[in-house]
Order: structure tokens, then sequence, then C-alpha cells
């Protein structure tokens, strides 16, 4: 039996090679040979926390990039060397592998024009943004992209706090393709451009003395969405309180991971406000998006070049150890500015 070895962790908080055997695709599933996997916030939870781990070694990552090696049973649409992205969503087959067996409906196909090290960066972000707007939140699904229809509402301000961070920037570009005039992010004043290039029509200085007052200006009053792609608590007491409206919704990423937290953070707000926690890991629950929005969805934006990838920061200097261990500290120390941390497997 073939095997390969694989950076993961060996024990809480530790990393180290394991060998392991190369797995074989069943029914509807394909094996990926992987070239490129991100390292993510998730991971750290893996590692520091023991957050979903049950048992030693671990493996880590949660989006990919390669090729097709083989296609299991009633794959059809897939075939030996198509090049793919995949959301490793399917515990425990993970994504910093170079070998990962991954079901057909978390996988993408990509154009030749893409490069895998940036297709790395869509499948978990965009998969967080769709599932936040258009299922969590229970903004209508366009018909197509852009929308050449006007959605209900389209003019209300809906806030992006955290438009700088990667999954941010995918929520600005979806909500400018669904046809929405007033997305408004809180962003480092650095990435005012860039967020407006993406659709963003105002950016804000999330550290602006005067933030809560420049948010209701651009919005011209309190907005009722809010979505936080950061999700702190005390950015829901101090500023989330005062600039949502009654009735309104705020829809966060974590990471609050207890009843407990969450509860006190009710507690700030209204009865009638909405906290909504997005878990990405379960999208398929909604039957709308389960066998398409990787597959389809993400496929056909790939194909029309409708969404851009994020900036990129690889690591692929030095043996696979040391690029994992310098991905996760870059992650650890918040210093990730936008970019997507990604690791050359190969």
């Amino acid at each position: 039996m073939s095997t390969f070895k694989y950076v993961g962790l060996t024990a809480p908080g530790q990393l180290g090679y394991v060998e392991a055997p190369v797995p074989s695709p069943g029914e509807k599933e394909v094996l990926v040979k992987v070239e490129y996997a991100a390292v993510v916030p998730f991971d750290l939870y893996n590692m520091d926390l023991e957050f979903f781990v049950s048992d030693y070694p671990y493996r880590l990552g949660l989006s990919g990039a390669g090729t097709i090696e083989k296609a299991g049973l009633n794959v059809d649409d897939l075939k030996v060397g198509d090049r793919v992205t995949f959301a490793a969503f399917a515990f425990p087959n993970k994504a910093l592998l170079d070998y990962t067996v991954q079901p057909r409906s978390l996988v993408s196909k990509i154009p030749d024009s893409l490069p895998l090290e940036k297709a790395v960066t869509y499948p978990d972000n965009f998969a967080t943004a769709f599932y936040t707007l258009f299922s969590q939140i229970g903004l209508p699904i366009p018909t197509e992209y852009p929308s050449k229809s006007s959605p209900p509402k389209c003019a209300a301000p809906i806030l992006v706090y955290g438009g700088g961070a990667t999954s941010g920037q995918y929520m600005i570009q979806l909500l400018a393709l669904a046809g929405y005039k007033n997305i408004i992010t809180a962003a480092s004043k650095h990435h005012e451009d860039y967020l407006r290039s993406l659709g963003a029509t105002h950016v804000v200085d999330y550290r602006s003395p005067s933030f809560v007052e420049e948010i209701l200006a651009a919005a011209g009053g309190k907005p009722e969405i809010i979505i936080d792609v950061i999700a702190l608590s005390d950015t829901f007491r101090d500023i989330h309180t005062k600039l949502i409206t009654p009735g309104g919704s705020i829809a966060f990423l974590g990471p609050f991971k207890t009843r407990e937290v969450l509860e006190e953070v009710k507690g700030w707000f209204a009865e009638d406000v909405s906290l909504i926690v997005v878990q990405t890991l379960f999208f398929q629950k909604d039957e709308r998006l389960a066998n398409t929005l990787l597959p389809v969805i993400l496929s056909k934006f790939l194909e029309d070049g409708l969404i851009a990838p994020n900036p990129t920061r690889v690591f692929e200097e030095g043996d696979l150890l040391a690029r994992v261990q310098g991905a996760i500290e870059l992650v650890r120390s918040n210093k990730a500015n936008g970019q997507k941390i990604v690791v050359k497997l190969t």
C-alpha cells in the first residue's frame, strides 16, 4: 500500500510528521493530489483549544487546491488531471495533506487560467459569504450574476464589519454582484481603495474615534443588517449596540463558542434584534446549497471570472514542517493583513 507523510497535530499544540496510506475515493467522492492548502484561524482552534479534535494524530486545513488523482463511482463530471479547489468540511478528510478524499459536493472545478495558489483562497471563504448572505440572513438568491434586476431594499445600508478580512472581501463582492447599492464596510484605512474596487460604497476606518458617527452618516441612519466577520464581544457591546436598528439582524462568524457567552451578548440588545451564529461547516443542511454551492455556483463564478481571489502570502521555502509552522505563527500573530495564508505542499 502506498503511503505519504503529512504535517498534523501529534498532541495538543504539537506539530509533527505523520505517515498515512494514500486513500481511495468511495461513491460520489474524489481523490485530490493537493498542491496548496490554506491555514486559517480554525486551525488554531484545533491546535490551541482542541476544538473539534477527538483524537491524535489530527489533520489540519479547511481549503485546498490541486488535481484529481482518481474519481470514485458515480462521479461523471470530473476526471483525472482536472484542476480543482475544495472545502475540507467532511472530517476527518482535511486539506493540509498530499492526498485527500473529498465529497464531490465540496469540490469546484477551476479554469486553467486560475493559479492553484489563488484558487485555494475561494472555497471556505466563498461558502461562508454566500451561506451567510443568502441562507442565514435570508437575502434572495439572484438568478444570475451580476444581477440584472434590483433586489428588495437594494438601497438599504448593509454593514460588513471587517471587510478587509478574507471572508469580508467575498461578502462585499457578492453583495455588489447581487445588486446592493449601499455596502458599508469597517476596515483599516489602507484597505480602502481595494475594498472600493470590490464594490464597497463606503469604507470607514474602524480605528476612527468617531467611528459610530461615521457609520451612521454613511448609512443615513441605523442599518438593518450587520455582518461581523471579526466577532469580538467588545465590538458587540461598544459598537453594534449603537448601530443596529430595532428589529435588525447581526450575523457573525464566531468566536462565541459557548452558550454562556452568547447569552451574555444577547442581553445587550433589544429582544427583537436577531443574532445569527454562522456555522459554515454545516452549510449543506440548506438543501438549496448542499450540492450546488461549490460544484456549480462557485465553479460558474470562476469560469466567468466574476469574483477576485484574496491576496495571498504563500509559504514555499524550507521543509514542509517549517512552512506549516511559519504559516500558523503568522495567523496566530493576527498579521495576515487581509491575505490568505497558503502553504505549498509539493
